[in-house]
């Protein structure tokens, strides 16, 4: 008989009280945790930030709040806030998404230094934890086998893997929620108030760490009034529970409410698919999340489900099905990445009979070796995986810090927040500005809403003067979408700015193919003429004005430009 299938396969529910801790138990844990580590950190130090834009602004707000935190302005947070981001304007985080990921990752950066590989050991820290919390649920609710198979092949998900190696909050909202599931079904199971008021502390926890974390609320709709009634939400533990939700999570969301709520809506309201494509969206995204051959073992154990699961925790886990597709259908903008919340109970029905459904010995046997088979091909896949990676961003940045001790650089390319992090990383003192909203400001998308600030070569140049701009990071190779873009490039072919070097960006996670950073120097440039540095602020309902006199950012003017670098053509 073959190990893997030596496991208790009894009732889930009748048991849950009594499973106790074993060496095996440990053993396999430990194991989980190793698998997991090895193949996440799998080429960690490959690329830079890049994932879907936002994941350069993740990494630039966990450095602001690791500043944040090392400053402690006290007395004037937001003043603070508003100058840290118009020296450094790539922090949509502050506002837009909620701030508990970047209290982790900022505490990081001030550990072991402000880096990628930094950013990323948070992500994996986060991935160990909602991992462990899987193998905890599934060994209580049904056997440690299938808990440690079942938290392998999540771990390896060719759509889980991707966000256990970008620093994204997908991983960190899923490790908050994956406990929080479990709390809410052991308090249905044992009804102990201790269980739903933890519950409430990971559910709110995965709230402020990002806004799909609501799943939860029709998650617990669903399964609590099918397994006791609607009555179950007005016990006292449970009403103690929601206060302590709301007490924790509401003035986050309040201020958003209040300062944020256009940007917002603008997603939730989203509307670029018919009402049959929206319906269909998330189930048409499932092959590519967990593939087919796990697609079609979930449906087996949905259907045998009665034979080897308890219909309790049957009903438990499709409410979980349910509650992601119902939530993220109902959301205007949509992504596949948005549905890898259910991926966890796709993953329990696709293994669970192999583990708990044969009884005779030949077809134990069988049921083992497909489980190896299975669990083996996913963790090879997951030693092969390379997630979409860029680089050559930092090196550009370095460029800039080598060639003065401080500056205002206008810079208009894509992934600004890359480019930032990489600057301020070697700029500690903070002596470098970034103008990112020179040309023109748009509402975090095109599509949310823009305007152009800027209409002639004239005004491009006033502003040069009044921001003593002495650097200039353009893109080649993409598409420009503003006038204002073509003059500044034209206005750079004049004798007085001269190219400093050219920086091919590599990698096959390109905004545009053949992306390229060309960088610039104002060889006039001047101390700012300018007294107040004005930010067009499209998500706030008004602009950000400092005086320039903040900043100490001009150095002192040279008649020589900076000499190319040797190897930078």
């Amino acid at each position: 008989m073959t190990p893997v299938l030596q496991a208790d396969s009894t009732s889930a529910v009748s048991s849950v009280a009594l499973r106790t801790w074993t060496k095996t138990t440990s053993a396999l844990l430990l194991a989980v945790l190793v698998i997991s580590t090895v193949v996440i950190i799998h080429g960690i130090h490959r690329g830079e930030f890049s994932y879907n834009v936002d994941e350069t602004q993740h990494a630039m707000t966990g450095f602001f709040v690791a500043d944040l935190i090392r400053d402690h302005p006290l007395r004037h947070p937001v003043e603070y806030a508003y100058q840290y981001y118009a020296q450094y304007p790539a922090l949509s985080g502050v506002i837009h998404w909620p701030p508990f990921f970047y209290l982790f990752e900022g505490v990081t950066f001030l550990l072991l230094g402000p880096s990628v590989v930094s950013a990323r050991l948070v992500i994996l820290a986060f991935s160990l934890l909602g991992i462990t919390f899987w193998f905890l649920m599934l060994r209580e609710l049904q056997n440690q086998w299938l808990a440690a198979a079942a938290s392998i092949f999540l771990a390896c998900a060719p759509s889980v893997l991707l966000f256990e190696k970008a620093v994204m909050l997908e991983m960190p909202c899923l490790a908050f929620c994956l406990p929080a599931i479990w709390f809410w079904t052991r308090y249905l199971l044992q009804k102990k108030p201790a269980d739903v008021y933890l519950f409430a502390l990971f559910a709110s926890a995965a709230a402020l760490t990002k806004q799909n974390a609501v799943y939860l609320i029709p998650f617990c709709l669903f399964s609590g009034s099918i397994l006791s009634g609607w009555r179950l939400f007005v016990r006292p533990a449970v009403l103690k529970a929601m206060v302590i939700g709301l007490v924790l999570s509401a003035p986050f969301y309040t201020v958003v409410y209040l300062v944020h709520w256009k940007t917002i809506a603008m997603d939730l309201t989203e509307k670029n698919a018919s009402k049959a494509q929206a319906a269909s969206f998330y189930w048409k995204a499932i092959p590519d999340q967990i593939g087919w051959v796990t697609i079609l073992l979930a449906i087996v154990g949905v259907v045998t489900s009665r034979r080897w699961a308890t219909p309790k925790v049957t009903t438990i886990m499709l409410s979980w099905i349910a509650a992601c597709y119902v939530t993220f259908t109902l959301i205007g903008h949509k992504e596949p990445r948005y549905a890898m919340y259910w991926i966890p109970p796709f993953t329990y029905f696709a293994l669970g009979p192999l583990f708990s459904y044969f009884r005779k010995p030949p077809l134990r046997i069988a049921a083992g070796a497909a489980a190896v088979v299975l669990i083996g091909s996913s963790v090879v896949f997951a030693w092969s995986f390379q997630r979409p990676y860029i680089a050559g961003y930092e090196q550009a940045a370095e460029r800039v810090t080598q060639i003065s001790k401080a500056g205002v650089i206008l810079y208009d390319a894509p992934l600004a927040g890359n480019f930032i992090f990489f600057l301020h990383a070697n700029d500690a003192g903070r002596h470098f500005m970034v103008l990112r909203k020179a040309l023109y400001a748009t509402r975090l998308k095109q599509s949310g809403g823009s305007v152009e600030l800027v209409h002639s070569p004239e005004e491009i140049q006033q502003l040069i003067r009044d921001y003593g701009v002495r650097f200039f990071v353009v893109s080649e190779g993409n598409s420009l979408k503003f006038d204002s873009q073509r003059m500044l490039r034209d206005l750079l072919k004049q004798p007085n700015f001269r190219e400093i070097g050219t920086f091919d960006i590599q990698g096959h996670d390109l905004p545009s193919p053949n992306l390229e950073l060309r960088l610039y120097e104002n060889m006039a440039w001047t101390r700012p003429a300018g007294k107040f540095l004005r930010i067009k602020m499209l998500t706030l309902n008004h602009d950000i004005v400092l005086p320039m006199e903040r900043f100490t950012v001009s150095d002192t003017p040279a008649n020589q430009p900076a000499s190319p670098q040797p190897g930078v053509r």
